[in-house]
């Protein structure tokens, strides 16, 4: 994530918000930058915001199923 963006200043100043609401949306635009890096890599210039939207399920499901088989890893 970019230092001091304006998303960074709003965290900050939201003091009464729970931990792990602030843990999740941190995480969430870590994510969306990522799927932003991601689709310029692949499109280049042509790379639009809603290329980055589309690619957000798709890590969302990978990283669920990586956590999901490091669990069953751990049960068994």
């Amino acid at each position: 994530m970019k230092d001091k963006s304006s998303f960074d200043l709003k965290i900050k100043t939201q003091t009464l918000m729970p931990s792990s609401m602030r843990d999740a949306a941190i995480e969430l635009g870590d994510t969306l930058d990522l799927c932003w890096a991601a689709a310029q890599a692949v499109f280049g210039a042509k790379a639009r915001p809603e290329h980055a939207l589309t690619l957000l399920p798709m890590f969302m499901q990978r990283a669920d199923a990586k956590r999901q088989q490091l669990q069953d890893e751990k049960t068994t």
